[in-house]
């Protein structure tokens, strides 16, 4: 497998990633209310309760995990073209948990849709949909951990653009979900989002030339 080919695959591994996260998303809504939050009444509990998940439902969460896998293949790449060491470390092991926590967080929403329609407490069903949105936050915190560490590596790549866009992203991430868990924190996830789509072009197209590597070569 030659080169290119290989940056190809992993940084379609990233695309991937989002598009079926977000596919899977939009299918599973159609089949399940998806939309209770900490902040959903417990009318708001019981009408989503009452109601069985479809097959279109399972479909949609089937593919949603499954993007999880190219999100670990296109992380692990990402922070070896980076240039990897102590920052590429923590950035993949911040991404495994990142995986595995989101993996976790849509383990307890199936749960909850599995038992839809069969009699679940609305006391128990409040409780899981307040331990998945908690586990739903915490992969925020992971994304912008990863994003910390993945920045100052792209920067010291002499990729400013994709560094500092990474550090940017984190920012916000912190400040907005600190300030709006339902409503601003969740905005800033699409942000996530738009940056693996970004770093997987901008990583393919081969390897950026540091900074420091022209005046070496002029002072040589």
């Amino acid at each position: 497998m030659t080169q290119r080919l290989h940056d190809r695959l992993f940084a379609g591994s990233g695309i991937a990633s989002v598009a079926l996260m977000l596919a899977g998303a939009g299918i599973g809504t159609l089949g399940h209310n998806r939309n209770l939050t900490i902040s959903s009444s417990p009318s708001d509990v019981a009408s989503a309760l009452a109601k069985p998940a479809s097959t279109v439902y399972w479909a949609g969460a089937y593919i949603e995990l499954l993007s999880f896998g190219f999100f670990l293949a296109f992380a692990i790449w990402a922070c070896a073209k980076l240039g990897g060491g102590v920052l590429g470390q923590i950035a993949r092991a911040a991404a495994t948990g990142y995986a595995t926590v989101s993996i976790g967080g849509l383990a307890v929403m199936d749960a909850i849709a599995y038992r839809s329609g069969k009699g679940m407490d609305i006391q128990l069903g409040t409780t899981l949909v307040t331990l998945g949105e908690a586990l739903y936050v915490c992969t925020w915190f992971l994304a912008a951990f990863f994003l910390l560490a993945a920045g100052p590596l792209a920067l010291a790549a002499g990729r400013r653009a994709l560094g500092g866009s990474a550090i940017a992203v984190a920012v916000v991430q912190l400040v907005l979900t600190a300030v709006s868990v339902d409503n601003l924190g969740q905005m800033t996830f699409m942000l996530w989002l738009a940056w693996i789509v970004y770093a997987s072009f901008t990583l393919a197209r081969g390897e950026r030339v540091r900074a420091t590597a022209p005046a070496a070569a002029h002072a040589a």
